[in-house]
């Protein structure tokens, strides 16, 4: 028979939630794992001919893609054999301006992004999403929606939300064709509350291009990128497909981030043996490569697979701290409940707060 306290203790929310043990085979590893391929990079005539230790010849989409577009060539070679460590010290150093370290930073390989960060702690990834921050100030963002879709009723949150601060504001949809009721709603009241709010209506991205294109909504981010050929190819997407509807959005003068987030390859089967941050760092990349200004990641929906791994939480600041090292602006999620306790909770939320990253919740509910 256990004590008093051992039951009490064993039933604090905490202890409700499901751990799991590492199993890098199949991808369930947070970071540094064993099948993480070393970093490198190989240039010939202003050509990539090696990536991470894979030959031009067995290149993916994605490598294909991150080599041509998403890498600063001119400085790769070296940046790429510096120490790691070195490069992380740098990295948390109040005396190293982010100017100077930009140009490092974007000539990295997702490897070695992945195997620099690897290096800190959390309190020093906290310092460096500090300093390296593409925004000046940080600022949040929320969801407005509610259960009947009444676009009355959006309006009004929309106005106090943008009353209360938030800088970007987001609505969805119960019925699908409800979106641009919805989207008027969302548009007019945040304007109502504080004019210069930008707004979105998360819906299927065609309808969504069709609602930005028609001038109703401000931005988008539901743009998804994946970390594997498998995971994109099962939504039939490529990397181009991507670039091409964010060049949609922006020639509208829409502003658009992509999302991405550590667990989704895991989560789909098809993380080819690489950890979960090596992997999103190939995500950050691409988002880079595909010219998005920015970035939705922190896991996003996905937060239950890394959370219930070892280093898990500390992984998600860590691909938070990579997009903003390759200059983009970085919305840190916080928007999806992975436990039980209120501990974790705050725990995973103070590593984005405290720093400050661009969007600290990329859909706090205002309602």
């Amino acid at each position: 028979m256990k004590s008093k306290r051992f039951e009490v203790l064993d039933a604090r929310p905490v202890n409700q939630d499901g751990y799991v043990t590492e199993w890098a085979e199949v991808g369930l590893i947070a970071m540094d794992g064993p099948n993480d391929p070393k970093p490198s990079i190989k240039i010939v005539d202003g050509l990539v001919v090696e990536l991470d230790g894979k030959p031009a010849s067995e290149f993916d989409m994605l490598d294909t893609f991150i080599a041509t577009y998403g890498i600063n060539l001119e400085r790769a070679e070296e940046v790429n054999a510096m120490d790691s460590v070195t490069l992380a010290h740098m990295l948390c150093d109040i005396n190293v301006p982010r100017s100077t370290l930009i140009p490092l930073t974007t000539a990295m390989t997702p490897a070695k992004a992945a195997e620099v960060v690897a290096q800190m702690s959390v309190l020093e990834m906290m310092t460096a999403v500090t300093k390296m921050r593409a925004r000046k100030t940080p600022a949040n963002q929320c969801h407005v929606t509610n259960l009947a879709d009444n676009p009355v009723q959006i309006a009004a949150d929309a106005a106090e939300a943008a009353l209360r601060g938030f800088a970007e504001e987001e609505t969805t949809v119960g019925v699908v064709r409800y979106a641009p009721f919805n989207a008027l709603a969302i548009l007019v009241g945040a304007q109502v509350g504080r004019p210069g709010i930008l707004t979105q209506c998360a819906v299927e991205e065609a309808t969504e291009l069709q609602l930005g294109m028609r001038g109703l909504t401000a931005y988008a981010e539901t743009v998804s990128v994946y970390g594997t050929e498998a995971v994109f190819m099962d939504g039939d997407d490529t990397p181009w497909s991507k670039a091409f509807l964010a060049s949609c959005y922006a020639s509208r003068g829409l502003k658009m981030r992509f999302t991405s987030g550590t667990g989704s390859e895991v989560q789909m089967g098809f993380a080819e043996g690489m950890s979960m941050l090596y992997l999103e760092s190939r995500c950050v990349f691409i988002t880079k490569a595909a010219g998005s200004q920015g970035t939705q990641n922190g896991s996003v929906s996905c937060v239950g697979v890394p959370a219930a791994v070892p280093q898990g939480i500390r992984a998600i600041l860590a691909e938070n701290l990579i997009a903003i090292m390759l200059d983009l602006e970085c919305a840190s999620s916080n928007d999806q409940t992975f436990t039980h306790s209120d501990l974790r909770r705050v725990a995973r939320t103070l590593m984005q707060f405290v720093p400050g990253t661009d969007f600290i919740c990329s859909g706090y509910s205002s309602t």
